[in-house]
């Protein structure tokens, strides 16, 4: 898959899960100074983070899907955080709300999709449970 064949497909889901028209462009280039980037060499796909001009993470598959996804989890978590922010309840662990506002977006994606999501959340989990504060 090219840029512009991911960049129709991630606009397409990415409206079906906002609920609006959105326009991806597969991170083609870069914003400024820093922001996410796409390569793609051959079949192997690279979505690599820039910070001040110096490459701060990457994460490379060979699976088109799979780094569709990647991009799609990372707006879905944005908008967890941007809602969880709006909607703030002390007590709960916050990323119960992210996870929640993540699980609604995804959902309308298929249960494909969603089942997805829930495995990526549950090794987050494993590693890093809840922890919700004591009640006062």
């Amino acid at each position: 898959m090219d840029h512009d064949m991911l960049a129709a497909r991630l606009s397409e889901l990415l409206s079906q899960m906002h609920g609006r028209a959105m326009v991806h462009d597969a991170y083609r280039t870069l914003e400024g100074d820093g922001g996410p980037l796409l390569l793609i060499d051959g079949d192997c796909y690279h979505l690599i983070w820039i910070e001040r001009g110096q490459e701060s993470s990457r994460q490379s598959t060979a699976d088109a899907e799979g780094m569709v996804f990647r991009i799609l989890s990372d707006s879905a978590f944005s908008a967890g955080v941007a809602f969880e922010f709006a909607h703030r309840v002390e007590g709960p662990d916050f990323r119960r709300m992210v996870h929640a506002k993540q699980r609604e977006l995804f959902a309308r994606l298929g249960p494909e999709w969603r089942a997805r999501l829930e495995a990526e959340i549950a090794k987050v989990l494993a590693m890093h449970p809840y922890l919700d504060a004591p009640p006062s």
